[in-house]
């Protein structure tokens, strides 16, 4: 029979399974002595929205709490947790959260009783919170607390790791297009606005494609890669300011091609194995400028082919392009992108329901235009 230690240390490879697995592992493996730990989550936060997240959960008794988001500046109890660096017991869920947030009701329909909370931080920077959760009342004991203590740091190891290995990539891509000048055609705002507007569209389908929030997380941020290959591509091709001729064009297109070719070796570099993440950050590359009808590169996918993260990536490219100011072109109307759009999706080129979400999101969607605007 495998050891504890053995299943330790399974929970903790970084295999081709994803976080969320590797969360499960571990509750598991808490759960063997404690079977009274229902829940174990991971929330994370991003400084640039000030939003607090759902991320990755293991919550085999229940229904996880999904596509969950809380302003981080309306939520005090928590921030007071941050700023103390200090982790927060609740014996009695009913008798002490007496606000109706959204998060607190689904605790209360799920019928947890007592939860521990831990801020995470990497370096002096606050990242996530660590939930454990119990449908048992004063579950969260000294005893039971010193044995919780050492898997959360397991449990933020996990986290931390996959997200460190995230940022080395991220960074690497930074310098690469600040090197290859990619900036002056496209600004870092235009790759912010993606980033946000993948996301919103993943949220929009995610009940219907069975979307996680480690999908929606990963996805938005990897949408800044999508066009990393055009470090390779000569400057006098890139920065032209007419319209290419064929021989061009033709050059321009392998960008997606060499695009994979440096996302495949930074994820061997870094040690990011076939998983969730790596899968989605290679088709965000490779699939962003495939089209349904075939008609898109490099493979001349039909739209049942391409992955719904490179659907999702292209139209948020092409809604970006076609709101925007460019070198080459002025900003369109909203009016005259949508119709766009639509004609798109009537001609089989892009995703329909990929376009229904990001168009019903009319508030969302033209906040990101405002908040993340070009400067002028």
């Amino acid at each position: 029979m495998q050891t504890k230690t053995n299943q330790l240390m399974d929970a903790l490879s970084m295999s081709k399974i994803d976080l969320s697995q590797r969360l499960e592992n571990l509750h598991e493996i808490i759960r063997g002595r404690y079977e009274f730990i229902d829940r174990i989550a991971i929330a994370l936060y991003d400084a640039k929205t000030d939003l607090l997240k759902t991320f990755v959960s293991s919550t085999p008794d229940g229904s996880p709490l999904k596509a969950y988001e809380a302003h981080m500046s309306e939520v005090p109890s928590l921030q007071t947790l941050i700023h103390l660096r200090k982790s927060r017991i609740v014996q009695d869920i009913d008798d002490t959260f007496h606000a109706h947030s959204d998060h607190t009701e689904w605790l209360k329909k799920q019928h947890y009783l007592s939860s521990y909370t831990i801020p995470v931080f990497q370096g002096n920077h606050f990242v996530a919170f660590l939930f454990f959760d119990s449908k048992t009342p004063n579950a969260f004991q000294q005893e039971t607390l010193h044995f919780l203590d050492v898997f959360a740091d397991l449990a933020a190891h996990l986290y931390l790791v996959e997200v460190a290995a995230v940022k080395s990539l991220l960074n690497t891509v930074n310098l690469a297009t600040d090197f290859a000048r990619i900036r002056d055609l496209e600004t870092g705002n235009h790759l912010d606005r993606m980033a946000m507007y993948s996301r919103l569209i993943a949220k929009g389908i995610a009940e219907k494609y069975q979307l996680t929030d480690e999908f929606i997380e990963y996805l938005h941020l990897f949408a800044p890669l999508h066009d990393i290959g055009k470090v390779g591509i000569p400057d006098k091709i890139l920065l032209k300011p007419g319209k290419l001729d064929a021989d061009e064009w033709n050059t321009m297109k392998k960008h997606v091609q060499l695009g994979v070719v440096m996302i495949d070796q930074m994820i061997d570099d870094l040690g990011l194995n076939q998983n969730t993440a790596a899968t989605i950050m290679r088709n965000v590359v490779s699939g962003h400028h495939e089209r349904g009808d075939g008609s898109g590169y490099p493979q001349g996918l039909t739209l049942a082919q391409i992955p719904i993260e490179s659907r999702i990536i292209a139209i948020a490219d092409v809604y970006d392009a076609l709101s925007t100011i460019r070198p080459y072109k002025k900003a369109w109307s909203e009016e005259e992108v949508i119709a766009e759009l639509h004609k798109e999706v009537a001609a089989g080129r892009l995703d329909a329901d990929c376009v229904t979400a990001l168009l019903n999101a009319t508030e969302e969607r033209l906040q990101i235009q405002t908040q993340f605007a070009d400067p002028i």
